[in-house]
């Protein structure tokens, strides 16, 4: 059996297709887990509905706590073979879940990822593309090793919805999305390939991917944002101490934490002042979880973290000079 994991807030305009998308799947072992994070519209009747009509369809009600809260409430009550989530805004291909499953069984893997095919619906971005697609092949194997080489070549897409678990890998590790904050796939997939002894990629585009206005992707330099990036690297750097120097897991974690210092302070310096000073306590938090760690660049990187502020005066110092210099 699948477990398909919902969390459903205030999408009560693409709910049906959404859930539609999974009853028609080719495969059909399948708990459906409906979890109304409190939503204010109609999303509770509607899941009620489809309780009603499909033994399948489990729904939780709850007050609203954020996705990462409504995911662990379906993960807390599945009892599928395997875990996959999907955001119900969204939508699956009908042989996605047969697709997953076989080729998670034909590899022996604890993790399988994938790609998506992305829509556009009103997103206000219009400078903003996605491409979900992996530019490059990958060998079932070590998911540390996969991490690092797919991060390194720009195809880690830490999306939970790109993913098929193991639930009981997801349970040895107790693995849950950190509350509260943006960004908690970037920290839970990550830390579930390093927990992951095998992870296999299935290069094909089985998800549909909804860009809408209103969606989190339309709040990209906030404070939230911020925060929520270092909130990843101190998880990161509590994983980080629990492996030898020199191991795979430590080389990928140290390469994912520098990668997201650097995002969280390009993010930090467009903040207006008043955002600033609600992410600085952040930002020294994640410096703290960074400072016992040496390695190539750290020391630029934990100067940025200890510093956001000069990071910023010299940010805009030095930036003019740059463009002067790109273009001669």
């Amino acid at each position: 059996m699948v477990s398909v994991i919902i969390p459903i807030y205030n999408v009560e305009k693409y709910l049906r297709e959404c859930v539609d998308s999974v009853l028609a799947q080719t495969y059909t072992d399948l708990e459906i887990i409906l979890v109304d994070d409190g939503s204010p519209d109609n999303c509770g009747s509607i899941c009620d509905e489809y309780a009603a009509s499909d033994k399948r369809v489990k729904v939780i009600h709850k007050v609203n706590g954020g996705l990462s809260d409504a995911r662990n409430a379906g993960l807390d009550i599945a009892v599928g073979e395997y875990i996959y989530f999907v955001d119900s805004d969204d939508s699956i291909k009908p042989e996605t879940i047969e697709h997953l499953v076989s080729h998670l069984e034909h590899e022996a893997a604890e993790i399988v990822c994938f790609n998506a095919e992305t829509i556009y619906e009103d997103f206000e971005d219009k400078e903003y593309t996605e491409d979900l697609v992996k530019k490059r092949m990958y060998c079932t194997g070590s998911g540390a090793k996969l991490l690092l080489s797919q991060k390194k070549n720009g195809d880690f897409f830490a999306c939970a919805w790109l993913h098929l678990f193991r639930r009981d890998f997801i349970e040895k590790y107790k693995l849950r999305f950190l509350k509260g904050i943006m960004h908690e796939d970037e920290l839970f997939s990550a830390i579930a390939y390093i927990k992951a002894d095998r992870v296999s990629y299935l290069n094909e585009a089985l998800y549909v991917r909804r860009l809408r206005a209103g969606s989190l992707m339309s709040e990209k330099d906030t404070s939230r944002s911020v925060n929520g990036l270092a909130a990843c690297i101190v998880g990161y750097t509590d994983e980080i101490k629990k492996h030898a120097k020199g191991a795979d897991e430590r080389k990928a974690l140290l390469y994912m934490t520098d990668c997201h210092a650097n995002l969280m302070m390009l993010k930090f310096a467009n903040l207006e002042k008043s955002e600033k000073q609600l992410s600085i306590p952040e930002i020294k938090k994640a410096a703290r979880g960074l400072s016992p760690f040496r390695y190539t660049g750290c020391r630029k990187t934990k100067l940025k973290l200890n510093h956001p502020q000069f990071y910023c005066l010299a940010r805009e110092l030095l930036l003019p000079i740059r463009k002067i210099k790109a273009k001669e």
